[in-house]
């Protein structure tokens, strides 16, 4: 191998290593994943959030939350580099959906400007998924694949409802559940709407939680708790009434929920209830956090 040649290889592999260098600093400050099913990436959606300011006006309905340990809990697991929020407190993984999607939604409900800044960094690559009814975006069939995770670069993932060759039973679920009923309502389907609500907390509801297929040793995902409280006031907005008649019951989840907030500001995405007395269980993370903001913000 003469010298010319020497020279030329090592040419392309000072080309390659800094093509590699760039592209990695790409990457490390904006995501990137599949474009919008909605539009085009150069027309991502806009940021609609639909009213959830619930008229009925009563004393005993204060929600239980800090709002100043939250926004500590925003500071601690807010990544500046990324631009994205971290699933929890001190770990290194970043969700783009459904974590700093419903992050971007508490935040614009804090009035925190942070929210634009991880909006313009995710909006142009949302994609399918049932949490998108809480931004206005409800022109889509309510049809997903199970959920999957997806590696989109180092430690960034997001949550598929594309990729999967099975369908979702959503209505095993209540989360999803719920998620449907608003659905409905933003889709004109009142009456729809209310009967899912209704029929949700009657198959699932037993008093201390939602138990439904994803339910284990009387283990409650927390995340349902603030879900109906959000569905619920969604519904209230359009008829007074029925809020009424399920006041009780989202006075008990009220109460269920004041346990559920750490000292770090976040909410614990599990609980169960013991002689009545609530014990959080598993972590804090973003999206159980960021969907109780959502509901106890408006």
């Amino acid at each position: 191998m003469n010298k010319r040649t020497l020279t030329v290889l090592s040419l392309i592999l000072v080309l390659l290593i800094v093509t590699e260098v760039i592209l990695v600093a790409y990457y490390h400050y904006k995501v990137y994943i599949n474009p919008s099913i909605f539009s085009s990436p150069t027309t991502p959606p806009s940021l609609t959030i639909p009213p959830t300011h619930f008229p009925i006006q009563l004393s005993n309905l204060t929600p239980p939350i800090s709002l100043e340990l939250v926004m500590n809990y925003y500071n601690v697991t807010y990544n500046s580099s990324l631009k994205l929020f971290s699933e929890c407190p001190y770990v290194n993984k970043y969700f783009v959906e459904n974590d700093n999607l419903l992050a971007v939604i508490a935040l614009k409900d804090l009035n925190d400007s942070l929210w634009e800044t991880v909006w313009d960094n995710i909006k142009s690559n949302i994609t399918l998924s049932p949490y998108l009814v809480l931004v206005g975006i409800h022109n889509f069939t309510w049809e997903f694949k199970d959920p999957v995770i997806e590696k989109i670069w180092g430690p960034i993932y997001t949550i598929s409802f594309n990729d999967s060759p099975n369908y979702l039973a959503w209505y095993e679920y209540a989360n999803t559940s719920l998620l449907f009923s608003i659905y409905e309502l933003e889709n004109g389907n009142i009456s729809l709407a209310e009967k899912v609500f209704e029929t949700t907390i009657n198959d699932f509801w037993n008093g201390y939680g939602f138990q439904d297929e994803s339910t284990t040793s009387n283990v409650y995902a927390s995340c349902n708790l603030a879900l109906a409280i959000i569905a619920w006031k969604y519904i209230g907005n359009y008829n007074q009434t029925f809020a009424r008649d399920y006041l009780p019951l989202i006075l008990q989840m009220y109460s269920i929920a004041k346990h559920l907030q750490s000292p770090i500001g976040g909410y614990f995405s599990n609980y169960k209830v013991v002689n009545g007395t609530v014990i959080p269980l598993g972590n804090v993370n973003t999206e159980t956090t960021s969907l109780f903001v959502i509901a106890f913000s408006t």
